[in-house]
């Protein structure tokens, strides 16, 4: 008897349910939502059907397309940027890695570093005769500089060798006074790594260029002496003392040239002695050492060294202050 009344009870409620969703328009509401799909098809993509319970728009940010451009642009951009700094952070460093080798090259700077320098114009030859380098001070140094005590050193191979001192008015044939070797503003030095022809280091004047007739000095001197005719100039006396022929003779000589080997047979005995007296290293210098251009601003130093200094293919040398300081270094 229980189970007929709970079956009737369950038929009633599932009717009412039935009868309540008909009155409250279910039918007529899915036959709407149906009419509304088919009414609106261009708000789907292609192939999509939108259902009633879905919004209108279904955009949910930009294009893909678009993002995929942009992002494209801005790797490429981005990618330039990346190789632009890594190639300006490449040049820095090579920078300072020359920096840095050539600061261990220079060694300690000196305090007149900048005062003197080495001139790239070495002759790196192959033999200590032939081998030099060449010194300039600065031509807006106030004094004087002094290097006798100064050095030259190669910075692979630790060869040393120390600047002397030298005849500041040199004579041939006696033994000159050494001083110290100074460099006025604008002076330069050649320094040579072997012996000096004549024995000493020497600094140049207006007569050197005589030197060169019996010595081989590498390079040679100038040979821009006093013309030999101003030695014998054309007065009576000269022509009485020395004759016609004498002054006619010497006016044909070179400048810088000694003619003992030249004389003529009509030269007077007179003649000849006078000019083997006067046209020569010291004759010159006793005749024009009171000029005010008769010293030169420069100056032959000679190491003594019996072998070369400084490597044939690939060196750095240094020049050191008397305190072991650099004041300049060349590479090649």
């Amino acid at each position: 008897m229980l189970k007929s009344i709970l079956i009737w009870l369950a038929v009633f409620i599932a009717l009412s349910l039935l009868i309540l969703w008909i009155i409250s328009g279910g039918i007529g509401r899915i036959i709407d939502s149906v009419r509304g799909v088919a009414s609106q098809p261009e708000q789907t993509e292609p192939g999509t059907l939108r259902l009633p319970w879905q919004p209108a728009d279904l955009s949910f940010g930009a294009n893909m397309q678009e993002l995929l451009n942009y992002s494209g642009d801005s790797g490429a951009s981005d990618s330039q940027n990346i190789e632009d700094e890594l190639a300006k952070l490449g040049e820095e460093y090579e920078s300072l890695e020359e920096a840095a080798r050539e600061a261990r090259d220079f060694g300690t700077p000196s305090p007149y570093r900048d005062d003197v320098r080495i001139a790239q114009d070495a002759a790196i030859a192959d033999s200590v005769e032939n081998e030099y380098v060449t010194l300039t001070a600065a031509w807006n140094n106030t004094t004087p500089i002094d290097i006798t005590g100064w050095s030259l050193q190669s910075a692979l191979t630790g060869v040393r060798a120390y600047i002397p001192r030298g005849a500041h008015n040199f004579y041939m044939g006696i033994v000159n006074e050494q001083r110290n070797i100074q460099l006025n503003p604008g002076d330069s030095a050649t320094v040579h790594s072997g012996y000096s022809p004549v024995g000493t280091s020497l600094r140049e004047n207006i007569c050197s260029g005589y030197l060169n007739q019996f010595q081989t000095f590498v390079p040679r001197f100038s040979e821009e002496c006093p013309a030999s005719a101003e030695s014998l100039p054309l007065t009576a006396e000269n022509l009485q003392l020395y004759g016609d022929a004498c002054i006619d003779f010497v006016r044909t000589l070179p400048a810088c040239f000694a003619p003992l080997e030249s004389f003529t047979p009509e030269l007077s005995f007179s003649c000849r002695g006078y000019l083997a007296n006067t046209l020569s290293y010291n004759g010159c210098v006793e005749r024009y050492r009171h000029r005010a251009n008769f010293i030169e601003g420069s100056w032959r130093i000679y190491l003594s060294s019996t072998r070369e200094l400084w490597r044939n293919s690939h060196d750095v040398i240094r020049l050191l202050d008397s305190e072991g300081r650099t004041v300049d270094a060349i590479t090649y």
